[in-house]
């Protein structure tokens, strides 16, 4: 079974110039923040929002420096800080999103996308195109799904 059966072809995606209130107007009905894909005019993903990317708004900077730092203690004060609601439209996405990322073909393997997965340490993916176009978001569920459907089991 390949990826692009497996998919979501439904994606909520921004663009660069999206601003911080909107991207949160898109999540609201959400659950949780999913990965976000960020994508040019012609559909081709130029990078990805996180949850983490959101919280460094609110950390302070010694807490980003040192984040991935193991071993390195930094007490978050994210809800001490004062901010302006002007944030909301003053942040882009382009200020926040990581533009580099991983990604998956439509036309892996579902036991490919699984490895690549779990190699990573992800539990979600966008999908792309041989053009590197997004064409969906692939989630460690939709993988699992797809192989108990194949079993007949579901």
């Amino acid at each position: 079974m390949k990826v692009k059966e497996a998919m979501r072809k439904n994606v909520i995606k921004v663009t660069r110039s999206t601003p911080l209130k909107d991207l949160f107007d898109m999540f609201s009905d959400f659950h949780s923040f999913p990965l976000l894909p960020v994508v040019d005019q012609d559909d081709k993903i130029v990078g990805i929002v996180r949850s983490e990317n959101l919280l460094d708004i609110l950390r302070p900077q010694q807490a980003k420096l040192f984040r991935n730092i193991p071993f390195v203690d930094v007490k978050e004060e994210a809800f001490d800080l004062e901010y302006s609601p002007s944030l909301g439209q003053l942040i882009i996405v382009d200020d926040i999103m990581d533009k580099a990322y991983d990604a998956i073909d439509e036309s892996a393997s579902l036991i490919e996308a699984y490895r690549v997965m779990n190699d990573l340490e992800k539990d979600r993916l966008p999908v792309i195109d041989s053009n590197r176009r997004l064409v969906g978001i692939l989630g460690i569920f939709d993988v699992i799904k797809a192989m108990f459907k194949k079993k007949g089991i579901v």
